[in-house]
């Protein structure tokens, strides 16, 4: 569901783009197509994958997108960038024991550095992923790193465009990362996290539209929001059950920028697996020890009406602590209304997945 959510934002901002052309051009103009070819490196991020890894890491990719040129604000804000959807196959350093993965994705490229007929910027996509080869506990026991067929894809990459034939052909190179996982909903789930060069060659069907600018309004200083989630997590053993696990999340934003705000805030988790570990003891006291307290910093990248947030915080004096006093979340909301938001964000542990929190959010701004 996670994965349809998130592919959802990016399809449905690419279409609405597209169908607010339609009055004044033709469809295929500003749309583009594109073929990506790369070949990288799977990161032994633990000790115990690199003795799995035997090969190196390829992929292709075939994408269409469009062109913006500043129809709304937001556009020229970003440098006018570039919206799409796309398919990925690639090979993650192991045929026999990972296979392939299959994914389809939705991204946005926006140029850092923008001249007539070079330019530095940088891509994201994320998405849904299909891994041929899980772990299985009677055909694949080997396989530590992936324990579910579909999983999350996400991509970032830095790259260097050329425009060539009167801006009707462009080619791209750079440097990628791509990483696949489940967020621990079903183990082992190590994730598959890959480093790759990589060569793009794009074609627009149709004509360009001329660049237009609009001024983006400044945003409003303070927002609050408050985040109610939940998700399913695993032991670290597979095969012994799905849990609840869930938490509510109070945050203040000041926006710094039009682009970025900085912020604060507290959190309430619960643990199912927590108050499982307590009750199979006896404890008397298992639901209150399943409950943890928090406080974060955070930092958010506002992109339309998508944040991208990121947040680093510690437990407070927490009765019961599994790995580490502190935790991390990335992950993205987009607001839906005029104060509510869907909330899609993984809460982790040393880069190491703990849930994926998936909620509503009411905000308002001052």
């Amino acid at each position: 569901m996670r994965i349809r959510i998130i592919l959802f934002i990016f399809f449905i901002s690419f279409l609405t783009h597209v169908k607010a052309q339609s009055d004044s051009t033709k469809f295929t103009d500003n749309l583009f197509v594109s073929v990506t070819y790369g070949n990288g490196i799977l990161m032994a991020h633990r000790a115990s994958l690199k003795a799995l890894i035997n090969d190196y890491t390829y992929y292709t990719t075939i994408e269409i997108g469009t062109a913006t040129y500043g129809k709304r604000p937001w556009e020229s804000l970003f440098k006018y960038p570039m919206l799409g959807v796309g398919i990925y196959r690639g090979a993650n350093g192991n045929n026999n024991l990972f296979g392939h993965t299959t994914a389809l994705y939705g991204f946005v490229s926006s140029p850092y550095h923008n001249e007539k007929q070079v330019s530095f910027g940088y891509k994201f996509g994320g998405g849904m992923a299909y891994v041929e080869k899980p772990f299985d506990i009677d055909q694949n026991i080997y396989n530590i790193v992936i324990g579910s067929h579909l999983n999350v894809y996400i991509h970032l990459a830095f790259d260097l465009k050329l425009k060539l034939f009167n801006d009707k052909v462009f080619i791209n190179t750079g440097l990628g990362f791509t990483h696949q996982s489940n967020g621990k909903i079903q183990t082992p789930n190590l994730g598959f996290n890959i480093l790759d060069l990589h060569f793009t060659a794009a074609y627009f069907l149709g004509k360009q539209s001329k660049k237009i600018y609009k001024a983006f309004p400044q945003r409003k200083k303070h927002t609050f929001v408050g985040v109610i989630t939940g998700g399913a997590k695993e032991y670290n053993e597979p095969n012994l059950g799905k849990f609840f696990a869930g938490s509510i999340i109070l945050d203040y934003e000041y926006s710094v920028m039009k682009k970025s705000s900085w912020g604060a805030g507290l959190d309430f988790f619960y643990d199912g697996i927590i108050h499982d570990k307590y009750k199979t003891e006896q404890n008397s006291r298992a639901l209150m020890h399943a409950g943890r307290f928090g406080a974060h910093l955070g930092y958010v990248f506002n992109y339309n009406k998508v944040g991208f947030i990121v947040q680093l915080g510690s437990y407070i004096n927490p009765y019961y602590n599994d790995i580490s006093i502190l935790y991390s979340r990335i992950g993205i909301r987009a607001k839906v209304s005029k104060h509510l938001i869907a909330n899609i964000t993984m809460k982790t542990h040393y880069a190491k997945a703990d849930i994926v929190e998936f909620g509503l959010a009411y905000y308002f701004s001052l």
